[in-house]
């Protein structure tokens, strides 16, 4: 499976839309010996592990991946992989902190939001969590059926608590 030439990315998205992650994988090591500082490889390996249900082997390749300068197009994709793969292993703090910087960089990228408010309602931190999922819908929503609420919403995300809206213990 290995090609001459620059690595052909397609075919490693190709392998895991059809849950060929063992073999995304075998190919990226193959590439990544050849090029270890290709961040966009790194960052691949990073999502085949996670595939795979290997959070705790994935976390190095995401980390890695944004420390080597992964392109601006890219690293929403690395922070949403490295937040997420922390919040799963049981890390929350970590997670939050690694998803409030992409929200600092990339703050209305709805993905880190949705990815964001997970972390929070693991963390215990409801309000907050629903809050981001309202910010997110509010400006992601385009359906015809829901413009008559935006108003109605936003008040409720901007008072939650003032509503009903309380964590629960």
């Amino acid at each position: 499976m290995e090609m001459a030439g620059a690595p052909d990315l397609t075919m490693i998205r190709h392998l895991r839309s059809k849950g060929r992650y063992e073999e995304a994988r075998d190919q990226l090591a193959i590439w990544l010996e050849a090029d270890p500082e290709n961040p966009r490889l790194v960052l691949e390996m990073g999502f085949a592990l996670d595939n795979l249900g290997d959070e705790v082997h994935a976390i190095p390749f995401y980390e890695r991946a944004l420390a080597l300068g992964l392109d601006p197009m890219d690293r929403p994709n690395a922070y949403i992989g490295l937040g997420s793969s922390l919040r799963v292993i049981g890390r929350t703090w970590d997670s939050r902190k690694v998803l409030e910087r992409a929200v600092g960089e990339f703050a209305d990228h709805p993905g880190i939001r949705v990815f964001y408010a997970l972390t929070l309602y693991q963390d215990g931190n409801v309000s907050d969590a629903f809050r981001q999922l309202l910010d997110v819908m509010l400006r992601e929503v385009v359906h015809p059926d829901f413009v008559p609420y935006r108003q109605s919403l936003r008040y409720y995300r901007d008072h939650l608590t003032e509503h009903g809206f309380h964590p629960q213990d």
